[in-house]
């Protein structure tokens, strides 16, 4: 006979002794079901947990490394336009040049990427009293907070100041008078 037919007591379907209300063979598909879902949530949650750590920390480690590369670029192209302004000034120091003739003109162009690692940063530009150890390009970040310090050497002054990241312009802005006071200045482009 069938389980279900053996619970229903002899003195009919819904008698003093009924056994249905105390049947709980639905219940089992029901609390399995749900008790499935709990445990599969969970197990998603920590798997979701995990891999954003992860992931935050590839970010990190790809914004600092491009920080690195858009640093040193820009570093090595200041140290480049200092020895361009250097040479357009050279001319004017000779006695059979004459000053009046004009000012030197030194411009380099530098194409540094408007993200890194799909962040957007600023480049800050320090020119310290000591050219070989206080002056520095600063790159910075905010999501993720980084930071990156890459120094440079100039014999020319070099104008601090702060931009957004993306194409620059290094200009020398040259003094009339004295061929050794013009300065170099970043700009965006």
């Amino acid at each position: 006979m069938s389980r279900v037919r053996d619970r229903i007591p002899s003195g009919g379907p819904l008698g003093s002794g009924d056994s249905i209300s105390r049947d709980d063979r639905g219940v089992s598909t029901t609390v399995g079901y749900v008790l499935t879902l709990a445990i599969g949530a969970v197990l998603l949650s920590g798997v979701v947990i995990g891999v954003g750590g992860v992931i935050d920390a590839q970010t990190e480690r790809a914004v600092h490394g491009d920080l690195e590369v858009t640093g040193q670029s820009l570093a090595a192209n200041l140290e480049a336009a200092d020895r361009l302004a250097r040479l357009a000034e050279a001319g004017r120091t000779d006695p059979d040049v004459d000053p009046a003739d004009g000012t030197a003109v030194a411009t380099v162009d530098v194409d540094l990427p408007t993200r890194v690692a799909g962040v957007p940063y600023t480049v800050e530009i320090v020119d310290g009293p000591d050219p070989d150890a206080d002056s520095a390009v600063i790159l910075r970040t905010t999501r993720p907070d980084a930071s990156l310090r890459v120094p440079y050497r100039s014999n020319t002054t070099v104008e601090g100041t702060t931009v957004r990241g993306g194409p620059v312009r290094i200009a020398y802005v040259a003094d009339g008078d004295d061929p050794s006071a013009g300065t170099l200045e970043v700009t965006e482009r």
